[in-house]
């Protein structure tokens, strides 16, 4: 499916081996009920806000992907100990803006970074995680502090 546009396709009960999707948007009222096995990489998955995601990620590695308005809870995440499902991020995170704030160990470049991601999960109330494509891209200081923020 090489240089095809997924942007409006609509896959409903598929199965995706040894996928590899890169750099795309896919509209999550667009995957109903479909398995991912291989690797999505910088995929983001768009919804209306309260869109649910039906999909099982459990043999799926994935790095760079991004979910906006998307109810995750219909979804399995990856098994692999790298990925990291969370729920109430956004209550997380209004409580991890309010740590940050008081936080005098934190250098203004850390915090602005800090924030700029936790802003970005703002409205999310699940999220899947990959803890080591985020080491890979902030280092693991940053990975830990990040998520010691949401706890």
């Amino acid at each position: 499916m090489r240089g095809m546009t997924l942007e409006n396709a609509t896959f409903i009960d598929c199965t995706f081996y040894k996928c590899r999707f890169s750099d795309r948007i896919l509209q999550a009222a667009n995957i109903v009920n479909c398995s991912f096995t291989g690797k999505l990489v910088d995929i983001t998955f768009e919804g209306d806000g309260q869109q649910k995601l039906i999909a099982n990620f459990e043999n799926c590695i994935l790095d760079g992907v991004r979910f906006v308005g998307c109810d995750l809870t219909q979804c399995i995440p990856p098994k692999s100990k790298n990925h990291l499902y969370v729920e109430q991020v956004s209550s997380r995170v209004k409580n991890a803006l309010k740590k940050i704030d008081d936080d005098p160990d934190l250098s203004d470049d850390d915090r602005k970074v800090l924030v700029r991601n936790l802003r970005k999960l703002e409205h999310m109330e699940q999220y899947i995680f990959n803890t080591a494509h985020m080491k890979k891209i902030y280092g693991d200081v940053f990975v830990e502090r990040f998520f010691s923020s949401l706890e």
